[in-house]
């Protein structure tokens, strides 16, 4: 105790006079004080990471770190292996000198293959590394779609022949592996199969297919059953047509009746067969005039001409020539028109095709629920009766499907409409995925600065709530702490100044104290002034 200096000496004798659960509790605040600012130290002066590419391929991902190293840029991995996290300040810049070189590229080879071609390559070497850059290129755009992980292209590219008939056509495989919860509408996958059929020569949309990652087939060759059945685009066709339809009559009956009031089942039979009619109809009223043919023909002769019977007898002289004598005839006429009209019959010629997948009858089925009336029991229990809608409203009710569903009792359409209580039951529904909203955003723009205002106002609570009250505590005077005081050290000041302040005590003060501090020369005393007296 000699060896340290005054102020730790008094600071020993302090902490030696207080009581253990005061000795527990100051060093608990030192402690805690110390580590909350090297925490806040800490915090404050660290690095803010941030997510500079997520969901990489392994190759990508190395080549970024490879290229931070190089630029000595700090970094960190994230804890799949396929983030890469930079300091905050410098992530566009960093990403617009990532993207200025080419990364990331996307997995896979592209074009950069050619980068380093080696003189002398072969033709078939060059083939090769065009067909492996297609494939990377319409890998990596393909990967683009937001729905759409991670991508693979295989290409089948057969070579040319000199005879068009022994060429084979190309053809192409995509396997595609969506993020989780995502799925390719048809639009997308159709938009993926004209993108690959545009991209290769000689290849058309039919040879593309198309799977996931479960090998599910979106796109590709989907033949027929065995048994003429419907294929599987005929299929999503007929469930389209029967969810469309289901809807309409359950979002009418529910807007009517309330909310899970009804349930709607609809079956539709389609005809996917495809129907070519050419019809020729004739209109006889309605005669045109096409052409028109007129001929006329006359002739004239003055000469007598010969009349009689013909023959030998006739002319020979004889009595009969003299009998009936023959007149000479005077001049000869001749006429002759010949008109033809033809006509042209008025007629209409129609071709008809008619569509696939012509709905062929509809079958309805809709259950009801009625009516509830809640009715109090004697001993408090509540109890629900329930009512049966009347005939005339489940009349209005089927009129009301029938007329969503287009009815057709010709076609053989049937609807059933019946009133029946439903189970009482909470069906929970699923949390759907919560996505970041502007308040996301307006958050992440203002962290720098909320950081320094979360730092100042923990150390103002800190000390209001927490220092404050425990140092009070510690510093309230108990009964050790007065006996304690007298014993600490005193500089010469203070002595010199007690010294010369002080006053005389009383003689009876001075003889008690004489008497405390000697009590065998006090007894002598004391016998000695009883003798005198």
């Amino acid at each position: 105790m000699a060896a340290l200096p005054p102020v730790l000496q008094q600071l020993a004798t302090v902490v030696r006079g207080m009581s253990p659960a005061k000795r527990l509790t100051m060093l608990s605040l030192v402690l805690g004080t110390v580590a909350g600012f090297a925490l806040l130290m800490t915090w404050s002066g660290g690095i803010e990471l941030r997510a500079l590419y997520t969901q990489l391929d392994a190759q990508d991902a190395g080549a970024i770190v490879a290229r931070l190293k190089e630029q000595k840029i700090p970094y960190r991995i994230g804890g799949d292996g396929r983030t890469v996290l930079v300091p905050a300040e410098s992530l566009h810049e960093i990403r617009m000198q990532m993207a200025s070189e080419g990364l990331p590229q996307g997995g896979g080879i592209g074009f950069e293959v050619f980068d380093n071609t080696k003189l002398g390559m072969s033709e078939f070497a060059q083939n090769v590394n065009y067909q492996r850059a297609l494939q990377g290129e319409l890998a990596r755009t393909i990967a683009r779609i937001s729905e759409v992980e991670s991508c693979r292209v295989h290409l089948v590219m057969p070579e040319k022949t000199l005879f068009v008939d022994n060429e084979q056509p190309a053809s192409a495989s995509v396997a595609v592996k969506l993020k989780p919860g995502r799925r390719l509408g048809v639009e997308q996958i159709n938009g993926i199969v004209h993108m690959v059929s545009s991209s290769v020569p000689r290849l058309s949309p039919d040879q593309v297919t198309v799977v996931d990652s479960s090998g599910k087939l979106l796109a590709g060759s989907r033949a027929k059953t065995a048994t003429g059945g419907l294929n599987t685009d005929q299929l999503d066709y007929q469930g389209q047509v029967e969810k469309n339809l289901e809807t309409r009559v359950k979002s009418m009956l529910e807007q009517a009746l309330g909310e899970g009031k009804a349930i709607v089942r609809l079956a539709c039979a389609l005809d996917f067969q495809r129907h070519e009619k050419t019809e020729e109809h004739f209109l006889p009223d309605n005669r045109v005039v096409r052409s028109e043919q007129n001929l006329s023909e006359s002739s004239r002769n003055s000469d007598a001409q010969p009349q009689g019977v013909p023959g030998v007898r006739s002319n020979t002289p004889g009595p009969e020539l003299m009998q009936n004598p023959v007149a000479g005839s005077g001049a000869s006429s001749f006429e002759k028109q010949d008109r033809t009209v033809n006509y042209e019959i008025g007629k209409i010629t129609s071709r008809i095709l008619e569509p696939v997948g012509r709905i062929t009858r509809v079958s309805v089925a809709v259950l009801v629920d009625g009516t509830y009336k809640t009715t109090a029991g004697k001993d408090g229990a509540t109890t629900r009766e329930f009512l049966p809608r009347g005939a005339e409203e489940m009349q209005k009710i089927e009129a009301l499907v029938k007329r969503a569903v287009n009815f057709d009792a010709d076609r053989g359409d049937t609807v059933e409409v019946v009133n029946i209580p439903f189970e009482a039951s909470e069906w929970a529904n699923a949390d759907e995925a919560k996505r970041p909203g502007g308040w996301m955003v307006w958050l992440e723009q203002t962290t720098p600065y909320l950081k320094q205002a979360v730092i100042g106002l923990f150390l103002l609570l800190t000390f209001l709530f927490f220092v404050k009250p425990l140092v009070r505590w510690l510093t309230e005077n108990s009964i050790a702490d007065i006996e304690l005081v007298p014993q600490l050290p005193k500089t010469v000041g203070e002595l010199e100044h007690e010294l010369s302040g002080a006053k005389r005590l009383p003689s009876v003060d001075q003889a008690s104290m004489l008497i405390a501090s000697d009590s065998d020369a006090s007894v002598g005393v004391m016998r000695n002034w009883i003798q005198e007296k």
